[in-house]
């Protein structure tokens, strides 16, 4: 009986090992997931061979939405990482990255990955590695993960593997993935470019330019640094092109980086070659230099005369923009109707012109270039950033609209600024319409234009202002030419009906201006803001209508002297109004970090409270802080009403914040609770997505506070 049984026993642990022995090894282990990614560790080959490197991955699938994020985040998010735990002598290179996507979410740029990334990384077994074994391979992978929230996840990751002699095998489920994997990767650039960078008036420089001298179109180029804090990832990268390449320039922060004596990255770009178009990505590996100093033999470069040419001919176009064309048109008209054959007073009024335009061109290029000589980091339309600039633009332009379709007139025609100055100093009025003409252009841009000013930025003073007085010079030829050559007049009609027609014409796209500009001090201000500038221009027009039904010679002396008076104060109170209400101050509130303790110490004294649960990766979090928590508005409200502002920083992982999330129902952030002064109620909790119409309508429901917030233990900091 005892003999029959061991028998049994030896038969079955024969077939164990017999079954044992079929097993194909997987190269996949168990998925692991978060709440909206899924990870897995994968191998390359079903076995490891001694000596021998082979390949691993870890390979994210994220929910259509969530994204995880490259090794440079940007402007937001953390890079995954991985901590690896392998058997000794085994040896784990670094990640290879695939190609990210630019994650573009105004004001903040990121990037990252959507949909499946896999994470390639080449591991290397010991030689002295037995044969006959299995060893375990384990990974520790974190990532942070994103949608409108942000949320840290990872994973812990095992795959066992036998030890076999000779190569190893790939794993056949595997290779098509492997393939793809390995097609993702960034590929190192031709042999033939050679690239430079340095660092020079507050911008990275990336030059490419070809050995062999031949010429490769790269269009909508992007350098994407593996180092964070070298540039301010969501501003706009210009790139001059050069004989045989181009030369990239990326805004750095105010507190950049310093540059590496070798700079890593990718460079994105689409190639236009013979056989068409198609994208590249360059793993870039740059050597640092001194900035290059080529300034003497500029103006003699053909590449100095082309940049030229282009501003040139960007001026002439410039004359066909919606905003100048009206007021360019009105000084022709304006010849037309002081006579054909005035040859010698229509040149003194063009050549006056022509100096009021490039003056005004030249003043505006050295405030640009001072300011970007301080730290500023700006560009053609910089005023534009400035809300009183854009309000001072409105309005002006609503009154130019207005006089075109007859509303009231500076004397008889707008281009010459006046009647009685055509009499009295009329090179004044000529000169006066070429400042006008460039403040008019100043928000436009025409094509050749931006290569042009691209350079100039570029450049030293002397070289910026005479492309910049290039440019006006384009605007101002066709008036210029006109006043020179007084014959070219007569291809116009004879004076008659057609000019006030055409006059009030020319008022359409002076209104559609307006509107644009409108909404670029949306953007500045908000919606009300645009209500403060729109109920000015009812001021401004009722002027406007004042000044030009009653202050017109048809009228005796005294009703036009206090018609004229009367529109004149109504509209500068309008524009002092406007300009002080665009002008706006930001109102400052403490913050407090978070704490159980304060808080619920806070909560007992009646004091209400807006917990804001936050992290330095979360691109939400980023994008709310600029949108909402930012506004002026909002941070006037908070301390009107005596609301304290406590941060739950969750950069770095925190147990504490994280009990706090879990209680109140949420696991990732941004998360915003208000807390009212009612220590008994329970805590509003807010929408992941901030506006300031939200917040102050949140904050105006606070009952009073039946108490004062104590004084701040740590010393007040502004907002995060």
């Amino acid at each position: 009986m005892k003999r029959g049984y061991w028998f049994s026993a030896l038969a079955i642990v024969a077939a164990f090992w017999a079954a044992l022995s079929c097993v194909s090894w997987a190269a996949e282990s168990l998925p692991a997931r978060s709440r909206h990614v899924e990870a897995t560790l994968l191998s390359e080959t079903d076995s490891v061979s001694p000596g021998i490197p082979f390949r691993m991955a870890i390979r994210l699938r994220m929910e259509k939405g969530w994204h995880t994020y490259w090794r440079n985040p940007g402007d937001a998010g953390s890079a995954t990482r991985i901590e690896w735990k392998l058997p000794e002598g085994f040896q784990a290179g670094p990640i290879q990255w695939p190609v990210p996507e630019v994650i573009s979410v105004p004001p903040l740029t990121s990037y990252g990955y959507e949909g499946e990334a896999w994470l390639l990384v080449s591991v290397s077994p010991p030689a002295s590695l037995a044969v006959g074994q299995t060893v375990a391979l384990s990974a520790k992978v974190s990532w942070v993960e994103c949608a409108q929230s942000c949320i840290p996840g990872g994973a812990d990751l095992q795959l066992i593997l036998p030890v076999t002699p000779g190569p190893a095998k790939g794993d056949s489920s595997l290779r098509s993935g492997f393939a793809r994997a390995q097609s993702a990767l960034p590929q190192p650039p031709p042999k033939a470019v050679e690239a430079s960078a340095w660092v020079a008036r507050g911008k990275l420089h990336l030059e490419l330019k070809s050995s062999e001298k031949k010429a490769t179109v790269l269009e909508e180029p992007r350098f994407l640094p593996a180092q964070e804090g070298l540039i301010v990832d969501s501003a706009a990268q210009t790139f001059r092109l050069r004989q045989f390449g181009i030369v990239l320039e990326i805004p750095q922060p105010p507190k950049a980086a310093p540059l590496p004596k070798k700079l890593d990255g990718l460079l994105l770009a689409q190639s236009t070659e013979w056989k068409g178009t198609r994208k590249i990505a360059w793993a870039l590996e740059v050597e640092k230099t001194p900035a290059p100093i080529t300034l003497r033999s500029l103006p003699a470069s053909k590449e100095f005369w082309l940049v030229l040419g282009f501003a040139f001919l960007g001026g002439l176009i410039l004359n066909l923009m919606p905003c100048v064309f009206p007021v360019l048109s009105l000084k022709v008209l304006h010849l037309v109707e002081r006579g054909r054959g005035e040859a010698g007073g229509s040149f003194r009024h063009g050549l006056v012109f022509l100096v009021g335009v490039v003056s005004s061109f030249l003043a505006l290029a050295a405030t640009l270039l001072v300011l970007r000589a301080r730290g500023a980091e700006l560009g053609w339309g910089f005023q534009l950033q400035s809300a009183p600039f854009v309000a001072f633009l409105v309005v002006l332009f609503f009154l130019v609209s207005l006089s075109l379709f007859g509303v009231f007139e500076f004397g008889s025609s707008l281009g010459s600024m006046g009647e009685a100055a055509d009499r009295v100093r009329g090179l004044w009025g000529s000169f006066g319409s070429g400042v006008l003409a460039t403040v008019v252009a100043s928000p436009c841009t025409a094509p050749f234009m931006g290569v042009a000013l691209g350079f100039a930025l570029a450049q030293p003073m002397w070289v910026a202002l005479l492309i910049f007085g290039v440019l006006g010079l384009g605007v101002a030829a066709p008036v210029f030419l006109l006043c020179t050559f007084p014959v070219l007049l007569r291809l116009l009609p004879r004076p008659g009906r057609w000019m006030e027609d055409f006059k009030q014409l020319l008022g359409f796209p002076m209104m559609a201006a307006v509107v644009w500009l409108l909404w670029v001090y949306g953007k500045l201000r908000g919606i009300d803001g645009v209500g403060s500038l729109l109920l000015a221009l009812v001021v401004v027009g009722f002027g406007a209508w004042l000044f030009g039904r009653y202050a017109n010679p048809s009228r005796i002396l005294p009703v036009r002297l206090v018609a004229g008076l009367a529109g004149m104060l109504a509209v500068g109170v309008a524009v002092g109004y406007l300009l002080r209400d665009a002008a706006g101050r930001k109102a400052e509130v403490p913050w407090i970090p978070y704490s159980a303790a304060r808080l619920n110490e806070l909560r007992v004294a009646g004091v209400p409270v807006f917990l804001d649960f936050t992290a330095s990766w979360c691109l939400t979090c980023k994008v709310n802080e600029r949108v909402a928590l930012d506004n002026p508005e909002v941070r006037k409200r908070l301390s009107d009403r005596g609301v304290v502002w406590m941060v739950a920083d969750w950069t770095n992982r925190d147990p504490a914040i994280t009990q706090a999330l879990t209680e109140l129902g949420r696991s990732g952030v941004p998360t915003y609770v208000l807390y009212g002064p009612d220590s008994q109620a329970q805590p509003k909790l807010l929408p992941e997505l901030l506006t300031p119409r939200l917040l102050l309508d949140e904050l105006d429901k606070l009952p009073t506070a039946h108490a004062q917030a104590p004084e701040l233990s740590s010393s007040p900091q502004s907002g995060p």
